[in-house]
């Protein structure tokens, strides 16, 4: 997709890239909202199709300068929207689109790994996805047909929620607990598998397993942390978020997207990511709506 779109600009002038590798415009010359998208898309791209919305607004803030419509030079999330549905509508065609999806852990956490930009915390990411109907075929554009098995192999285990350690210091259960303003809950769940499990894989060699999960973690589909578990990242459960819906991983009660992260009633399976948790406590009310309190009754998801 990448090697499909041009960026040269329309004096002739070749851009030239920023010290982080981004392409940015000649300092000579304005700009039109047209190449504003353009270098916005190859931003994205450039970041593997997965990028907080604040490094895109920053991003947004020094294209516009070489602006010369002061309807454009407006820096604001409505209009990083405004012309990412603008993207989109070229992209529809391709089979492609960017989605805007939140982070379940929190925009607080997501803040702490972040950049400090200035902008105020939030969680949400935009996601360059594969938007044909069959989840074969989305692999099928960046996989071959035997990596497409083992990675079918490795979704299915990563849909088995599993009982874990309530380990005090992780990110997600300080947040929970600030939120509830209480002491730790006893349990907690993990969609995560220890990495050796994956070796388990028959049909494979130990080196062929370690270099595609060292691949898929490098694409931002799977993620591994400091103790060896992987888990699916971001735009994994966005692209195949129809196909882990129906393999029985829950949806938010707030947003409605997949709770990979977050916090789960233990009477009813209800669950909410981090932020959709502390919007219900703070704007709905401290009960589910089976009748528990979801402050004293609850579970974590990390």
């Amino acid at each position: 997709m990448t090697e499909d779109i041009e960026f040269t600009d329309p004096n002739g002038n070749t851009a030239q890239p920023s010290e982080s590798g981004t392409v940015i415009p000649e300092t000579d010359r304005s700009i039109t909202d047209h190449d504003i998208a353009r270098y916005l898309l190859q931003y994205l791209l450039d970041c593997r199709g997965i990028c907080h919305e604040n490094m895109l607004l920053v991003v947004l803030g020094k294209l516009q300068k070489y602006t010369q419509d002061p309807t454009s030079q407006v820096c604001s999330t409505d209009k990083l929207v405004e012309i990412i549905k603008g993207i989109n509508v070229k992209l529809n065609p391709l089979g492609y689109k960017i989605s805007s999806v939140g982070h379940g852990m929190g925009k607080n956490n997501v803040s702490s790994m972040l950049k400090d930009t200035g902008l105020p915390s939030n969680n949400r990411f935009y996601v360059y996805v594969n938007t044909v109907t069959s989840e074969e075929s989305k692999l099928a554009t960046r996989f071959s047909t035997r990596e497409i098995e083992f990675i079918k192999w490795c979704v299915e285990k990563m849909c088995v929620s599993r009982d874990c350690e309530v380990i005090i210091d992780c990110p997600i259960i300080t947040e929970v607990d600030r939120i509830r303003n209480d002491v730790s809950w006893n349990k907690c769940i993990t969609y995560s598998v220890e990495s050796s499990e994956f070796f388990q894989y028959k049909d494979w060699s130990p080196i062929e397993i370690e270099s595609l999960l060292f691949k898929l973690c490098g694409l931002k589909w799977f993620a591994k942390d400091e103790n060896g578990r992987i888990s699916m990242d971001l735009r994994c459960s966005v692209e195949l978020e129809e196909y882990l819906i129906a393999n029985g991983i829950s949806t938010c009660e707030n947003c409605h997207r997949l709770a990979l992260q977050g916090t789960r009633c233990t009477s009813c399976s209800r669950s909410w990511h981090v932020d959709c948790y502390q919007h219900r406590i703070t704007h709905i009310g401290k009960y589910c709506p089976c009748g528990e309190s979801i402050l004293q009754n609850g579970m974590y998801i990390v």
